[in-house]
């Protein structure tokens, strides 16, 4: 399974987790400066509600219509990569 994440310039965050291609979880949401709080409440809220382990979740990618170098960009790849230490570190 992977995640999803796509940027939209409008600041709209759509955010999908896919197994073999299908989407099995999906929501969005307007980003309004809250990225860096929301966004690991969003893919919890998925896996929970789906009933998927992280340890099934073999990668991600963000998608995005803005450049890289904006917070919101550079805030979903550190969360994400915290995501794939986790899963490799679990506690």
């Amino acid at each position: 399974m992977k995640i999803f994440l796509k940027i939209k310039r409008d600041n709209q965050i759509n955010l999908s987790i896919t197994r073999k291609g299908n989407v099995v979880g999906r929501t969005k949401w307007k980003e309004n400066n809250s990225l860096s709080r929301i966004l690991l409440f969003k893919i919890d809220q998925i896996l929970r509600r789906r009933r998927i382990r992280l340890d099934k979740i073999s990668g991600f990618e963000i998608i995005s219509d803005v450049p890289e170098k904006w917070t919101s960009c550079r805030i979903a790849e550190i969360t994400l990569k915290s995501l794939v230490l986790a899963k490799k570190n679990p506690l």
